[in-house]
Formats: structure tokens, sequence, C-alpha cells
């Protein structure tokens, strides 16, 4: 570390601390603070600076920043108590008229900051170029990509962006302007055709505008001598957006599905024969978006005993009124299928257990309080299976692991069934 080349500012940082140390022996009161760390309070701070002069290795206190940013510990809760020992030192310089020695503290703390940042900045860079690499590998690995060879090519401009970081070399930047990188063309063309909302294609421009005016933050920063601890806390909020875009296109891709795949002529849903390559692709979707999805599978109770009492036409109008709630229901990108005759299953993208449980109950009560138009009405009522399947609970995609989560959910309706049905488990 430069500053502490010099002798005689290693003598003066030796020289304060155990003039600090001497005044303040023990933590005050009003300094402990909620650390998530004892290794970041201050006054351990203290101790790894002063027995780093000691020794002359400036190595150790590196080796504690790895240490902490390997523990995901956030570097602002670091840069919090590194920026209180300052004051610390400052204080007891000014109380002792010492004004050369304050601004020589401030510079030297200044240029150790920067030095710790771009250790944290360094471990950070090559995790997320590993994340992003294992993101793009989830993505090749569909059968059927279609909207998300986008998310794909983003993907692929973030992995210009780390490396340019990496390099601090602005000629590597990718496509800087939101409206010509090959997602934005996109979302400005065929996407705001199949975007029909206005508010949602406004909310994904919005994202995608800020991500692009983040970064454009970076390409200035990377070239300034101390910029390590903003270009971190930059490309933290990049990757946050990034993922959010990637869910987004998830979900516009599900749109996508359910208006091209071939259907069940009686109720319009997704035919069973798609389900494992579409729910393989999901899985495969939940790795590249960090985001957890839901399968929820139901059936009509007591259908056969409807079929035989008025006949196959009656029950086949059944299929078709329940089908209309469903879709009055669900959202544009739930996936729903025809399972079996009376059985049906969803799949719910982005969606955890407790939000799919809330879809599945309402599903329920929509369902038991609409009968069948007849003479006399129909009633009907259902039983929900829902499993949540998390994106960390498994590592490869394949058509085990997608009957496992079709088994599990399963599982789940017929423990409803025998709970007494019409109700969600």
């Amino acid at each position: 570390m430069a500053a502490w080349r010099s002798p005689a500012n290693r003598q003066l940082l030796e020289r304060m601390l155990a003039a600090l140390e001497q005044r303040h022996p023990s933590i005050p009161e009003s300094e402990i603070v909620a650390a998530e760390s004892l290794s970041l309070n201050w006054p351990n701070l203290k101790t790894c600076l002063a027995e780093s002069l000691g020794c002359d290795d400036e190595t150790r206190c590196q080796s504690m920043m790895r240490e902490l940013a390997a523990t995901d510990t956030p570097f602002m809760l670091f840069s919090y108590q590194f920026g209180t020992l300052r004051n610390q030192l400052l204080k007891l310089a000014l109380e002792d008229g010492a004004i050369a020695d304050a601004q020589q503290v401030m510079a030297l703390f200044e240029e150790m900051e920067e030095n710790f940042a771009a250790v944290y900045l360094e471990i950070f860079l090559n995790r997320l170029g590993t994340r992003n690499h294992l993101r793009l590998s989830h993505i090749r690995a569909l059968n059927d990509k279609n909207l998300l060879s986008y998310f794909e090519s983003h993907l692929e401009w973030m992995a210009a962006l780390i490396e340019a970081t990496r390099a601090r070399d602005p000629l590597q930047m990718p496509e800087l302007n939101p409206n010509h990188c090959q997602f934005g063309r996109w979302l400005n063309d065929e996407g705001a055709r199949l975007i029909r909302d206005n508010s949602h294609i406004a909310e994904i421009r919005e994202l995608h505008e800020a991500m692009h005016h983040i970064i454009a933050e970076i390409d200035e920063l990377i070239v300034q001598p101390r910029a390590s601890g903003p270009v971190y806390a930059i490309l933290k909020k990049a990757e946050t957006y990034s993922l959010e875009l990637g869910n987004e296109i998830s979900l516009l891709n599900s749109i996508v599905i359910m208006s091209v795949y071939s259907k069940d002529t009686l109720t319009g849903f997704l035919s069973r024969r798609f389900l494992d390559r579409v729910l393989a692709n999901q899985m495969e979707i939940a790795k590249a978006t960090e985001s957890a999805f839901s399968v929820i599978m139901f059936d009509i109770d007591h259908f056969k005993d409807l079929n035989d009492r008025y006949g196959h036409q009656t029950g086949d109008l059944a299929l078709e009124h329940l089908a209309g709630i469903v879709r009055d229901t669900l959202r544009q990108s739930d996936l729903i299928f025809r399972y079996g005759g009376e059985e049906f299953l969803l799949v719910c993208p982005s969606t955890r257990q407790a939000q799919a449980r809330l879809l599945a109950e309402k599903l329920r009560l929509r369902i038991e309080a609409c009968p069948v138009p007849h003479d006399p009405p129909l009633p009907l009522s259902a039983s929900f299976g829902v499993s949540e399947v998390a994106p960390a609970s498994y590592e490869i995609v394949d058509t085990r692991l997608v009957h496992e989560v079709i088994a599990a959910c399963d599982g789940k309706l017929y423990a409803a069934k025998r709970g007494g049905r019409n109700r969600v488990v």
C-alpha cells in the first residue's frame, strides 16, 4: 500500500494509534454500533492497522478485507467503521493543535480506503463474472429461447462490462446508449408491439435506461485514480437491474409461449406434451434470474360423478366454464396446461409459495362461487396442491428433476383431496 511505503507516514500513524490507545483503551459507549462482525468495530481496525504498521506487512489488512468481502459483509459497513477510526485520530490531532498531522491523516486514510475498496472491487468482479457466466450457461441450455435470446445478448453485454471494468479501459465498454444495444432496439420495435400494456413497457424502459445511466457513470469513473468504492457500488446496483430485466424478459417469454404453442381444443390451455420442455426451461430461467417460481396442480372435485349423472357433454361444459374462470384470474405470464381429463397444472414464473397459495385460494373461491350454467346450475369445487421451485435447490436440470417437481406438486394435490377436497395444500 503506497501510503505505508513512506517511513514518515508509518511513524505518524504508529504514534497516533498508540496515543489513541492510551487515551481510549476501551470503546466509548456511544461508539458501540450494531456491526455484523466484531472485526469491524473501529478499535479492532485500529489494532489490525497498528499490527500491520509494526511488522511492515501491508497485506495483513488486505487479507482482512478479502475475508470480509468473501463473507459478503457490506463495504459500506467497513467504510463507516474505518471513517470512525479516522475521525478519532483527527479529533486527537486537533485537540493537540497538530493541524499538519490532521491533514496528513486525512490524505493517508483516503488512500488506504481506496486500496481497501480496490480489494473489494476485485473480488466482486470475479464473483460477478462467475455468476454472469452461469446465468449465460442456463439461458444457452434452453431448448426454446424465444424472447430469452435478448436476455442472452444482455448477459453478453454484462460480460463485456465486467471485462472493461476489470481492465479499467473505457474503450472496452459495451454500448452505453439504451436505444442502440440489442435489447434496446428490440424493446423499441418488436417489444413495443408485444407489450400492449403501456404502463408495463414504460416500467421496462425505465429499468433498462436506469441501468445504462449508471453504467455510463462507470465509464467516466474507471479512469479516475480513486474510484473503486463508487464503481463497486454501481456494479452491485447494475447486477440488480440485470436480474430484474431478465425476470421481465422471462415473463414476456411466457406470454409468447401461451400465444404460439398448440392448445387443447376444449379448454384452450397448453397441451400436456409441452409440459416437460416448458418446465425444464422455466427451471433454467429460474437459475439464470435467481428467481423462484411455483407450480400449482388442481382438479375438479367429483368430476366422474358429474359425468356419470349428467353426461360427457355437460362434463365438457363444466371444463369450458372452469377454463373461463381460470383465464380471467391468471396473469398473462402464467402458463396453464391441461394435465389430464379434469386435472390442470399451472406454472407461475417469479412467484413464491405464499403468493402461489393466495392465487390458488383465489381460484378455489371463484370456482366455488360460480356454478356451471345449467338447469339447475351445477356447483363446482376444486382441490389444489402448491409447490415452490427454488433455484438454489438444484444444480442440473434434467428429465428426472422435472418429474420430481411434478410428483411433489401432485402429492400435495392428493393431500388436499384426502383432507376433504375443495382446499389448498
